[in-house]
């Protein structure tokens, strides 16, 4: 669950895909397979997605956003060896892009291999080139965090706030890092200013509720989780939400 939401953020790069190393010439056949792939990837059919990057690659092996597809496509058929294999040739045929450094350092995530994705978020975070440093030194965050080291987490989350204040992912794992070391306020503060900012994320209600539970606010812990319910009725944080609500009442 805790992985669900910088997930969403990361494994969500698909617009970051469809530029990256590609040559500016007419479309090919690699080009047109591409593509499609692209199109079936978007709609979320990963399996035909998978087989037009392959067939784009025979066409085309040295292009990185070709390898960097198959890495997504792999990555998100649950197929990490393989993802990581194509993610490694991207940033090779790239000449270490920091786009495909970010996006192996999330497939790290996926894998829980926590050093090795903060190996590759500092490289992208580093990369004075790469336009999202915020994005990857909110992956180095959770990296640290999964290792139970919350204060290099807190310390992350802050460098990638203070990239871009408005990165809804990074003040919500702000408020996990907090919630996590018993500074309870802090995390509300946190809590708040995420759904300030993204008033639909369920996640964030979910969250608030447990943190107003700590602080014995019953009262706003039943409101936040109600909330979940409105929001996300069929999702695990609603199902949770609905156990939580039993015991208020």
């Amino acid at each position: 669950m805790r992985r669900n939401l910088y997930l969403t953020t990361v494994l969500l790069l698909l617009a970051l895909l469809s530029g990256c190393g590609a040559p500016k010439k007419a479309p090919d056949d690699a080009e047109v397979h591409y593509i499609l792939g692209l199109s079936y990837l978007r709609e979320g059919n990963y399996t035909s997605a998978l087989k037009q990057f392959l067939i784009a690659e025979k066409e085309s092996p040295r292009r990185p956003d070709i390898q960097g597809a198959l890495a997504q496509a792999y990555q998100l058929k649950k197929a990490y060896p393989e993802a990581e294999r194509h993610y490694l040739l991207a940033i090779d045929y790239s000449e270490q892009e920091p786009q495909f450094q970010n996006n192996l350092a999330a497939l790290y995530l996926d894998m829980q291999r926590w050093d090795d994705a903060l190996v590759y978020f500092r490289k992208a975070s580093g990369n004075l080139l790469f336009g999202s440093p915020e994005v990857a030194l909110t992956g180095a965050g959770f990296a640290h965090f999964q290792k139970g080291d919350y204060l290099e987490a807190l310390i992350a989350y802050r460098e990638a706030l203070s990239r871009n204040p408005q990165y809804v992912p990074a003040r919500f794992r702000l408020g996990e890092a907090y919630y996590a070391l018993d500074k309870n306020d802090l995390a509300i503060e946190a809590y708040q200013a995420a759904l300030g900012m993204a008033p639909e994320f369920a996640q964030g209600h979910y969250q608030l509720g447990l943190s107003y539970l700590k602080e014995r606010e019953m009262a706003k812990a039943a409101e936040s989780f109600s909330e979940v319910l409105r929001l996300a009725p069929d999702s695990e944080w609603a199902r949770l939400s609905k156990d939580y609500l039993k015991l208020l009442k």
